[in-house]
Order: C-alpha cells, then sequence, then structure tokens
C-alpha cells in the first residue's frame, strides 16, 4: 500500500473515532438497585451512628451545670454540696447493697456445701476447703451466720430500704428477733447520727437500754464478721463459755457435727498455746521475784 493510502486509511479511522459517543463516567451510586428506595447522605449517616456502639448504663449522667444557672455563687455551692452528699450517700448504699447480698448468697451456699459433706468428698479439712474457694479459713462460720442474720432481719431491712453488711446484722439481730420494735428504734436511731456503723448500733442499743450479744467493736473490726471462726487465732473466753453452752452445742451437733468437731479440735490447740504462754509468763514472774 502506498504512502498516501496508508495516510488516507488513517484519517478516516481517527474520524470514526472522533464520532463515536464518549463514555459516561460511573456514578458512585452505580451499584445500587434502583428498584430499592435510596437514602440520602444524613439518612445513611444516621443509620451507621444507629450501628456504632452506644454509651452504656453503669456510668451516671454529667451533672447538669445549666441548674445553676440563676442562682448566686453561694447558691451554687451549696447545690454543688448537696449533690456530692447524695453521691457519697449512693456510693455507700450500693456498696452495702452489694456486700449484704454477698454475704447472704455465699453463706447459704456455704452452708449447703458442708451439710452435704463437700470438704470431705474433696478429701480437705474444712478450713482448707473454705481457702480452696477463696475464702478465709477463720471466716468459715461467720459468713454462715452473717447469711442467718441477715436474712432474720429482712423484714427490718425491706421495711426500712435500709441493707446491712454483717458486722451491722450481727448487732441488730439478736435485738431483732427478742424485740422488732426495739430493733427499728435501734436502728432508726443509729441512722440519724449520720453514718450507720456496727458501731453507731452498738451505741444506740445502749443508749436505748437494750442488750446486744456481741463482743466489742472497735473501729478496725466494723466491716469484719462476728467472731464464730473455724480457725481462730485468738478465741476469747468469754465468748467460748457462750459458744460451748449445752444448748448451743446440741444445736451444732444437730446442724453439723463434722463442723463442730473440726471447731473443737482448733480450740484444744489454740488452748494449749495459751498454756504454754501462762506458764512461761508464770516462770519469769517467779524468777522476777525471786531475785
Amino acid at each position: 500500500m502506498s504512502k498516501n493510502k496508508l495516510l488516507g486509511a488513517g484519517a478516516a479511522v481517527l474520524a470514526t473515532e472522533a464520532e463515536r459517543p464518549r463514555r459516561v463516567p460511573r456514578a458512585a451510586d452505580s451499584q445500587r438497585d434502583p428498584a430499592l428506595p435510596q437514602q440520602t447522605d444524613s439518612e445513611l449517616k444516621a443509620d451507621q451512628a444507629d450501628i456504632q456502639p452506644k454509651a452504656g448504663t453503669l456510668l451516671p449522667a454529667a451533672y447538669e451545670v445549666s441548674t445553676l444557672d440563676g442562682m448566686d455563687e453561694a447558691a451554687q455551692i451549696t447545690a454543688l454540696e448537696d449533690a456530692y452528699r447524695s453521691a457519697d450517700n449512693t456510693e455507700i448504699r450500693s456498696f452495702q447493697l452489694a456486700k449484704m447480698r454477698g454475704s447472704v448468697q455465699k453463706g447459704e451456699l456455704l452452708k449447703l456445701l458442708l451439710g452435704r459433706g463437700a470438704p470431705e468428698h474433696r478429701g480437705l479439712k474444712v478450713g482448707d476447703y473454705a481457702e480452696s474457694l477463696g475464702i478465709k479459713r477463720q471466716y468459715v462460720y461467720e459468713l454462715i451466720q452473717s447469711a442467718e442474720d441477715i436474712r432474720a432481719l429482712a423484714p427490718l431491712i425491706e421495711a426500712t430500704q435500709t441493707p446491712l453488711v454483717a458486722a451491722q446484722a450481727a448487732v441488730l439481730a439478736p435485738i431483732y428477733r427478742e424485740d422488732p420494735d426495739a430493733a427499728a428504734l435501734v436502728l432508726e436511731a443509729a441512722k440519724e447520727t449520720g453514718k450507720l456503723s456496727a458501731a453507731s448500733l452498738k451505741q444506740a442499743a445502749t443508749d436505748l437500754g437494750q442488750r446486744t450479744i456481741l463482743p466489742d467493736v472497735s473501729s478496725a473490726q466494723t466491716q469484719q464478721p462476728r467472731a464464730l471462726p473455724a480457725a481462730a487465732t485468738a478465741p476469747r473466753l468469754d465468748t467460748l463459755y457462750k459458744e460451748f453452752a449445752p444448748k448451743a452445742v446440741a444445736r451444732h451437733v444437730q446442724e453439723n457435727p463434722a463442723a463442730l468437731l473440726e471447731r473443737v479440735t482448733h480450740i484444744e490447740d489454740e488452748m494449749n498455746k495459751l498454756l504454754r504462754r501462762v506458764e512461761a509468763a508464770r516462770r519469769a514472774a517467779q524468777k522476777a521475784l525471786n531475785t
């Protein structure tokens, strides 16, 4: 083919291409089904927000600062202080409620486990079995007793909407068992002090002339369970007399003789330690007198 013919063919091809319609760029929504309703950008963003993790309900709402509008400085400070005290009371109540429920559940479950011979089934003593459950061995029977005390106080707790922890229930339960009305008065008097605790309950009971069946409560013991341990490190003689009274022993024999035997064995060990210390003290005193 001559040079002129090649040039002519090339020109014809270019003319043909120029006459073809240009391809329209694909639209961003070209993959949408035209038969389905379409969403606007704002609607799409709203839907995407709906599927995002929402804020939980565990955290409280932020304090509404707008509620202070129109107040002078002194009134604003008073309102904020009142809100703080309310938050503090809420925290204490929530803590006591959780502690109370936990004490009841653990104590009742532990009693069921011991009653069914769970320690023997696992080849353990009661104290070792308790530790396998994450319970300090000296609190085995305290937990059980605490659950019983709190259950006994259930009508008073519900009527006053006042959760009680183990140490508080230990003070109030003996009074309630003898006189529910007197226990209600003691509870109310303790609450009026502004700080509900085992110590304030005991003081209120004393002021109202009520007899409390409980060892002395110190500030370090206000959150500790009652002294009915399976492995107490220093059992008090006055509490032991009550604990091993004939009626108490008969009750323990019926409820859990294996646990009673464990307790007696431990007390014997502790008494032997005490006797050795007493004898050492006697020798020291005699030596001092003879010199």
